[in-house]
């Protein structure tokens, strides 16, 4: 029977087995909470690439509204879903370290790397900054859309209905799925930005549960978070763009870095910048703005 003089922090979260691995990580760092599963559009539609059909905020926008009518405290993300641009009504949070956020090729020829994929091979990704990176290395590739939760797409390796598939080794260590796989370095695929960070999103009215998160807030993912989600504000980039960031700290020093491509793969720009910790955003801007002045904003959009 639940304790009536304290209220249960109701935790919500997509239903997939990842989103509720990460939703019971926030609960037990928390020490307390209810995990509220949540349906949303973006796990109805897997028949459709994202950018097709609204793009990533459709895994977030139910669990926004649950938030606007107080059905739950705070939302759970992998934080590479959440569209750059938020409501001014949110507020984000950082409490856990960071996963790896390195991408990893699957497939069932145990190809090393994309380069060596046989000829003829049928790569499944929906993921435009994939797609473009992919396309670069090997435009001879086929590439197939592919959604679905990670169970979904290992299947369709396993099953032989794909040749290969890149996935986020995030996702695969956490669920620890027992899989062969080689890790991608950021010459053949840079993640996305913030991959590997779970964020949580909350009413900025709801002072309560920001004093309870900020106890526990992890600065280093906050910076690294916050550093790499600037780059794409700058550039209006969301999951139609072919564009990955990442970064590394060392000595109290961050670095950003960043490439946007072209659909095809065959134009790149790239920018990287260093500087405090504490100044993660302004770098992730600069970096943003280094990309528009090289014209990065026109390979976006070819």
């Amino acid at each position: 029977m639940l304790n009536k003089s304290k209220a249960i922090i109701k935790i919500g979260t997509r239903g997939s087995p990842l989103a509720l691995w990460q939703a019971s990580q926030v609960r037990a760092k928390l020490q307390e909470g209810e995990i509220i599963k949540i349906n949303t559009t973006g796990d109805n539609i897997i028949d459709k690439p994202l950018s097709s059909v609204g793009g990533k905020g459709l895994f977030t926008k139910e669990l926004d509204q649950e938030l606007l009518n107080h059905n739950i405290d705070i939302a759970v993300h992998s934080l590479k879903d959440v569209p750059t641009i938020m409501s001014e009504e949110f507020n984000i949070a950082f409490i856990l370290p960071r996963g790896a956020p390195e991408d990893v090729l699957i497939s069932n020829t145990q190809a090393k790397n994309i380069i060596s994929l046989p000829n003829n091979t049928i790569l499944g990704t929906s993921s435009p900054r994939r797609y473009s990176q992919i396309k670069r290395i090997r435009p001879d590739i086929s590439i197939v859309p592919l959604r679905g939760n990670v169970a979904t797409r290992l299947d369709k390796v396993k099953n032989n209905k794909i040749t290969a598939t890149v996935l986020a080794l995030a996702g695969i260590t956490r669920l620890n799925i027992n899989i062969d796989y080689s890790i991608l370095n950021y010459n053949e695929c840079m993640p996305a930005a913030s991959q590997g960070i779970i964020g949580i999103t909350y009413l900025k009215t709801n002072t309560k549960i920001e004093k309870q998160l900020n106890s526990y807030k992890n600065l280093i993912t906050e910076y690294q978070a916050l550093g790499e989600r600037a780059v794409l504000k700058v550039i209006n980039g969301d999951c139609d763009s072919a564009v990955g960031v990442t970064s590394y700290i060392k000595n109290q020093t961050i670095t950003i870095s960043a490439k946007v491509f072209s659909t095809n793969g065959r134009e790149m720009i790239k920018a990287s910048n260093s500087g405090p910790l504490k100044k993660s955003i302004d770098i992730g801007k600069s970096i943003g703005q280094i990309i528009i002045q090289k014209g990065g904003l026109k390979i976006l959009k070819s």
